[in-house]
């Protein structure tokens, strides 16, 4: 070796060189592939899911108060489930708000047959203060005949008194029949 000459370093086979360099052109590859695959199957399945590791999330938690009674037949939430205003949470056992509304409807029908019998009891005893007017008016209209025959003693004492007496009692029986149509109208009116 001379000392003009060059310290050249030792020469690896081509063959070497090259099949390192493929086998980390394929490691490349493979890893390349692999991270392709991963983000498909991120993108398509992983992100759908989420996960807390049995982490609370901070929410409006509300307290659910019913607005009747009843019995439970279904439960559709279950507690701390995410539930939208108007979802259905429970469904009742509908038995007691059928029957409910069955009494309601023949308590309606009872009340209707009600008033319409007071309204014809009304026109009734409307007829009936009617009749006791008429009856006032001719037992006043005697009275009025028979009173200058009392005074001219053309009759007698008592008969003048039955006279008056039929006049108090027509004024009597018209104000019952008053009084009555009175509390029946009361009775429509409430």
């Amino acid at each position: 070796m001379s000392a003009n000459a060059e310290i050249q370093p030792p020469q690896q086979p081509a063959k070497k060189k090259g099949k390192r360099k493929t086998a980390l052109l394929l490691l490349t590859l493979l890893f390349v592939i692999i991270a392709v695959a991963y983000g498909i199957y991120w993108f398509l399945v992983l992100r759908h899911i989420e996960e807390t590791d049995d982490a609370y999330v901070a929410g409006n938690q509300v307290q659910i108060m019913a607005q009747v009674s009843g019995s439970v037949t279904k439960v559709w939430a279950d507690n701390t489930d995410f539930v939208k205003e108007g979802d259905v949470l429970v469904t009742l056992d509908q038995t007691d708000a059928k029957q409910a509304f069955e009494r309601a409807k023949t308590a309606l029908a009872s009340s209707v047959r009600q008033t319409h019998q007071l309204m014809i009891n009304s026109k009734q005893l409307q007829a009936n203060i009617d009749v006791q007017k008429t009856a006032l008016a001719q037992a006043q209209s005697d009275l009025n005949r028979r009173v200058p025959l009392g005074n001219a003693n053309l009759i007698g004492r008592e008969e003048l008194q039955h006279a008056r007496d039929a006049v108090a009692s027509a004024q009597a029986q018209l104000d019952v029949a008053i009084q009555q149509y009175n509390a029946n109208q009361a009775m429509i009116l409430n």
